[in-house]
């Protein structure tokens, strides 16, 4: 895109005396695409291997699985790198002087669009967990889980990109206008769309080992509408405690062949009890541990919370699959559910003696329904934990009933 007419529509984005932010003018050489729909698949992979700075930290494109669970684990050893592996831990207060992305030490941007103030884009992830690879293992191409007798691994291959919130360093959802919030959320129903839709010869069909949807979802199955290709992981880190690699608010997308497990759990639940995860938890969540009705979308704490304070945002819609099929609406009453909730995480931690730190997972796919769960670092994970007993230092009744009261009083 020629720089005048970048000029012309962002002419007064950074007007802002900001002095922690990323400046447009210092972003122009690394934009691919103002929109990424402007972008094919086939281009956007091109970018991702022609990119010299990703080159030294490309991941090792295998994959295990524990047999014991279905966990999925993917290799790269260089991410042992990165800044912050190797660096002191950050500060508290979220600032960070020498932030890279502020300085616009940055990979390539494939979708940019302005905000009140400042702008969010997406661009590559510099320390990938999933590349293109172009030789793929016999057998391994169009099949999400093909058979590996010998142990040897999978082939796990996509793209592993990042989308920041704001160009604003201090910038994240808990402090936006909701309008912002809403374009952020959009842009990642549109990376979303684009990855699902357009991806068919570079990704196995989604819906390959998944088979008609039950009949409690109507006549709806998985071979109605668009078909989709790969599988679509969007999660955040935030704080330390949480595992965020940089203080600068963002979000990370991961497109596999390879099925997440959580993916196959929501697919399995759906198989076992027909009818989707966020129908159930629709239907049988006890009252008592509703934090708020939005309206098209529900903030709830789940009658299994496994930490204090973890949360769970469902579509009512819950036949809908990715959040690029949910309506502008029920997009709207998602995200205020969402940044409900992070508030309010951002509100309770600190009283606790503990620095905010939060995991936010987007569910989507067959059998999930739309759903988003909300992990706050309030409790550490001890050996109990990993052999399957959780132990929870809260009742969920009294952690839903403070969640209200913060709640309400945003």
């Amino acid at each position: 895109m020629p720089l005048n007419s970048i000029y012309d529509l962002y002419g007064n984005i950074n007007s802002m005396a900001e002095p922690q932010q990323l400046k447009l003018e210092a972003v122009e050489a690394l934009i691919n695409a103002r929109n990424v729909n402007d972008l094919s698949i086939r281009e956007i992979m091109k970018g991702i291997i022609d990119d010299e700075q990703m080159a030294v930290f490309l991941p090792d494109s295998l994959c295990q699985i524990d047999p014991r669970t279905g966990d999925v684990v993917v290799y790269n050893s260089s991410r042992a790198a990165r800044l912050h592996t190797t660096g002191t831990i950050a500060p508290i207060d979220n600032r960070d002087d020498q932030c890279p992305i502020c300085a616009a030490k940055s990979t390539g941007v494939i979708d940019l669009q302005p905000l009140s103030e400042g702008f969010t884009f997406i661009n590559k992830n510099l320390y990938p967990i999933l590349h293109p690879i172009g030789n793929l293992q016999e057998n391994a191409s169009g099949t999400p889980l093909h058979p590996d007798p010998y142990h040897h691994g999978r082939n796990s291959y996509g793209m592993h990109l990042l989308q920041w919130t704001s160009s604003i360093h201090d910038r994240d959802w808990h402090n936006m206008p909701l309008s912002d919030c809403l374009v952020c959320f959009d842009r990642l129903a549109v990376l979303e769309h684009k990855l699902l839709t357009d991806s068919e010869g570079f990704m196995p069909a989604s819906d390959r080992v998944l088979k008609k949807l039950p009949h409690s979802l109507g006549d709806a199955d998985l071979n109605s509408g668009p078909k989709t290709f790969g599988y679509v992981s969007i999660i955040k880190n935030f704080g330390h405690a949480a595992g965020a690699s940089l203080s600068h608010g963002h979000q990370q997308i991961g497109f596999s062949n390879i099925m997440p497990q959580r993916y196959f759990n929501n697919f399995s639940f759906m198989q076992r009890n027909q009818q989707t995860f966020s129908e159930y938890m629709l239907r049988e969540n006890p009252k008592s541990l509703l934090v708020r009705d939005f309206g098209q979308a529900v903030l709830i704490v789940p009658y299994f919370m496994k930490r204090p304070f973890n949360m769970l945002v469902l579509a009512k819609d819950h036949h809908k699959q990715y959040i690029h099929q949910l309506t502008a609406e029920e997009r709207h009453d998602v995200v205020q559910a969402m940044v409900a909730a992070i508030r309010a995480i951002i509100t309770i931690m600190p009283k606790m003696g503990k620095a905010p730190a939060y995991n936010i997972n987007i569910n989507n796919g067959p059998g999930a329904g739309v759903y988003l769960e909300l992990l706050a670092s309030t409790q550490l994970t001890g050996g109990f934990e990993h052999i399957g007993l959780w132990v929870c230092q809260a009742n969920p009744n009294d952690v839903a009933a403070q969640l209200r009261q913060v709640v309400n009083a945003q």
